[in-house]
């Protein structure tokens, strides 16, 4: 028997809390990446799928604070987690929309 690894449940926070936050400030010419991540792990989880849940608690001008939980199949919280975000004005030159878009496509297999 297996158990998913925590860095797989942190992964995944981190992705969720970044690309909610990316989503929001890009219009204001924005970026957003991972500052800090607390995970506790409360529970394993040994088959089935997860779920991760995120509120954003904090919504600041150069920070963004969120909390999260990772729930697995039968809805009981494995884990929890707190996420902060920096959010910077994007480096000159970079071309958001492309990131938008890139991020909202599927990522095409390098070893195809």
């Amino acid at each position: 028997m297996g158990i998913l690894h925590g860095g797989v449940m942190a992964s995944l926070v981190e992705s969720v809390c970044s690309m909610a936050t990316a989503k929001e400030v890009f219009s204001e010419n924005r970026v957003a990446m991972g500052q800090n991540i607390s995970v506790n792990f409360l529970r394993p989880v040994s088959s089935g799928g997860i779920e991760v849940q995120a509120e954003a608690v904090h919504r600041g001008r150069m920070t963004w604070v969120w909390r999260a939980d990772v729930l697995d199949s039968d809805g009981r919280t494995c884990a929890v987690a707190q996420m902060t975000i920096a959010v910077r004005e994007a480096p000159e030159g970079v071309d958001l929309e492309e990131l938008a878009r890139a991020a909202a496509s599927p990522q095409e297999d390098p070893g195809r």
